[in-house]
């Protein structure tokens, strides 16, 4: 084996260790573990929105420039009439700031940050009908400088600096095609649209290169390429419509939202390459007339404010773009003792496994604790059992509920590891199995299960006592969870059927969020997460499942499959570095095969196991 430097007629490398030149799907020859090792390709998710903090004045037609983490709109039509209010965002929160000077809306903006952007144009209630005013801001202060020639609103707008930006289109008392190009000092007219319209959506990194699309009325699907000197027809969108906002560059862009002018606003999420437009998911709130920014490409984006056809909002959303990495399962090293249904806390570095059922339906006291290399059993459980929940870190972990032999003998016995010995503390309330759990300890949060049926129990753990609070919204067992006692999900299980049932619960309540992919249960989610990044794997369904969905907040994502498809199993970690321990794919067996997820697009694959 040592000595092979071919396989199968196709020249490996020979290298000791990981092959740091690897790429996707490449195999090498690591001389040091005497193993043949495979690049695993890169694994990548379809784009999704997920909610944000909300702006703190609800307006739509605002103006907007920027980055997704460094971005600014300004102005619109609030609550109540024109507003001159200017907000910040740092890629978590909106902060408000200066006034723009001359109150308006429908003006657009320019700029790569929030320190450095222009606005122009629009509709002012101290200028009759439309205005050409533009106003540059340096992060403090907006300052008027030289106008527009074409006073109009309702056009498009880019640029990815405070000196460089075109206008294009708009309205006046009609549609126009009229062009303008700004150089941080004057605006200069240059070549027209090909086609007159207003509410279109734009994107673009300079005055030299750019797009813009639809508009209306009626709702165009129209698109147009801009080279710093014409305007060339290209693709239509897949869904004409106006009033709607773009970001990226001329060659990769998004677009989002928007009316049609009959029905409700849209949420549709088109993607451009370049050459086409793509469909992508949906916004969760379908809307007209908001800001969004990122002036680099269509792998990141903030849509704010609105109109949802009732009202102006406040709401945000974030874009994830397609094609971003979301990593790999690959083989590790398994357990000493195969069980199912048993339980886990920890990272993927450092774990701990407990509990459980061993082949041939015998519940185990086995605590085995993982160094990021090997499994070492330790001591025991005070108590047999298995179909427990279970939480914390390989230090400092709980174990509370299922059942001990008899397997139908319910408990509501709660132990405590303190990275030596378990020790019983407190009992649960109610004695229940097949229940989901998580925190970090000393503190967590179990719910659901099965009594004599289904569950909405939930339970919280302050260190010392268990309290009961507000259950979940629907009864169910044999979820996957994670999170923290104050940010949780809790995700599929069965109650009565098979269920893609996700909640969130946010320390004092239950609320349905948006459905698994994939109805199943005995699947397991990544622990020490925050409820708003997670991970689940594998299941019952008919058959079992290898499946896995990563949550983003507001929805899920399907990504890479497990090796092994499994149920019952154990897991720890996160969204990004989690373990996969044990499970069964049959009934009364009991695995020991473990395997590691790794949410980087780099993963090696030992083919010897």
């Amino acid at each position: 084996m040592a000595s092979y430097k071919e396989t199968v007629g196709t020249a490996v490398v020979n290298y000791a260790g990981n092959y740091p030149g690897a790429v996707d799907g490449e195999l090498w020859y690591d001389s040091t573990n005497k193993d043949f090792k495979y690049q695993y390709p890169s694994v990548t998710a379809a784009g999704s929105w997920r909610t944000a903090n909300s702006l703190g004045t609800a307006r739509y037609y605002q103006g907007s420039a920027g980055l997704y983490t460094s971005g600014i709109v300004f102005g619109g039509e609030a609550n109540p009439g024109v507003t001159g209010a200017t907000e910040i965002y740092d890629g978590t929160s909106w902060t408000e700031t200066t006034d723009l000077n001359t109150t308006r809306y429908a003006a657009q903006g320019a700029g790569a940050s929030s320190t450095s952007a222009v606005a122009f144009g629009g509709s002012a209630p101290s200028v009759p009908g439309n205005t050409g005013v533009t106003e540059s801001w340096n992060g403090s202060n907006w300052t008027e400088v030289n106008d527009m020639n074409t006073a109009r609103r309702y056009f498009g707008g880019f640029g990815a600096t405070n000196d460089s930006a075109i206008a294009a289109g708009g309205y006046t008392t009609t549609n126009v095609t009229v062009t303008e190009s700004w150089n941080g000092t004057n605006w200069t007219e240059v070549n027209d649209l090909n086609t007159a319209r207003r509410g279109l959506a734009s994107a673009g990194a300079s005055n030299t290169s750019g797009l813009v699309a639809g508009g209306g009325p009626p709702a165009i699907a129209d698109t147009e390429t801009w080279n710093g000197t014409n305007w060339t027809e290209v693709n239509n969108l897949n869904t004409a419509r106006a009033y709607f906002p773009g970001n990226g560059t001329q060659t990769s862009a998004l677009v989002y939202g928007g009316t049609t002018f009959s029905g409700p606003r849209r949420a549709d999420t088109e993607s451009w390459n370049g050459t086409n437009w793509t469909e992508e998911a949906d916004l969760s709130t379908g809307r007209d007339g908001g800001g969004g920014f990122n002036n680099t490409n269509n792998s990141n984006a903030v849509y704010a404010g609105g109109h949802n056809g009732t009202t102006k909002v406040a709401t945000t959303e974030e874009w994830t773009g397609a094609g971003q990495p979301v990593g790999a399962w690959a083989t590790s090293t398994s357990i000493n003792t195969g069980r199912d249904i048993l339980s886990a806390s920890g990272s993927s570095t450092a774990a701990l496994a407990f509990g459980g059922m061993t082949s041939g339906d015998s519940d185990s006291a086995l605590t085995e604790n993982w160094n990021g290399s090997s499994w070492t059993e330790v001591n025991d459980l005070t108590t047999a059992r298995s179909q427990s929940a279970g939480f914390g870190t390989s230090t400092a972990a709980l174990m509370a509920g299922g059942a001990a032999p008899p397997s139908t003998t319910l408990k509501t016995l709660t132990e405590n590891w303190n990275g030596t010995n378990w020790t019983e503390v407190n009992d649960m309330n109610t004695a229940r199995r097949y229940l989901g759990g998580t925190g970090t300890v000393p503190y967590g949060v179990v719910f659901g299960g099965y009594i004599s049926a289904n569950s909405a129990l939930t339970e919280l753990w302050n260190g010392t006592n268990w309290t009961e609070v507000n259950d979940l919204n629907t009864a169910r067992h044999d979820m996957a969870s994670f999170g923290i006692y104050t940010a949780a999900i809790s995700a599929g299980g069965y109650g009565p059927n098979t269920t893609a049932i996700t909640e969130s619960w946010n320390g004092s309540n239950w609320t349905e969020v948006n459905d698994l992919n994939s109805a199943r249960y005995g699947l397991r989610g990544a622990q020490q997460s925050p409820s708003t990044d997670g991970l689940v794997y594998g299941g019952g369904t008919a058959p079992v499942a290898d499946f896995t969905e990563q949550w983003n907040g507001a929805s899920w994502v399907e990504v890479a499959d497990m090796s092994q498809k499994r149920r019952y199993l154990g897991s720890s970690g996160n969204a990004t570095s989690a373990l996969a321990i044990a499970g069964d794919a049959n009934p009364g067996e009991a695995l020991t095969a473990v395997e590691e997820w790794s949410g980087s697009s780099t993963t090696i694959k030992v083919l010897s196991d």
